[in-house]
């Protein structure tokens, strides 16, 4: 979008776009469920504000803290068990 704006094709990505996503995850009755990935954040505000079912969930939420990435615990358990629990880390 940054380079659309930069390069003078705003418009023509932003309607693209705001159809694509409109498709595939509003109007679309097949998908139950969809995942946006590695993008930023889109504000309620924007060009996309029609989409506004969307549910954030980032790397810091809680909500599925238990099924991705490793907890505090099961991280120290792991250096433990590797006999790694005692290195400065912060070195």
């Amino acid at each position: 979008m940054q380079e659309a704006y930069v390069k003078g094709y705003w418009q023509e990505l932003a309607d693209f776009m705001r159809n694509l996503l409109n498709v595939t995850f509003k109007d679309n009755p097949y998908l139950a469920r969809g995942i946006m990935t590695g993008i930023t954040r889109i504000s309620k505000e924007s060009i996309f504000s029609d989409l506004n079912h969307l549910k954030v969930v980032t790397t810091t939420s809680k909500k599925y803290a238990d099924c991705f990435g490793f907890t505090e615990e099961e991280v120290l358990n792991s250096l433990k068990e590797y006999g790694l629990e005692k290195i400065d880390w912060m070195k």
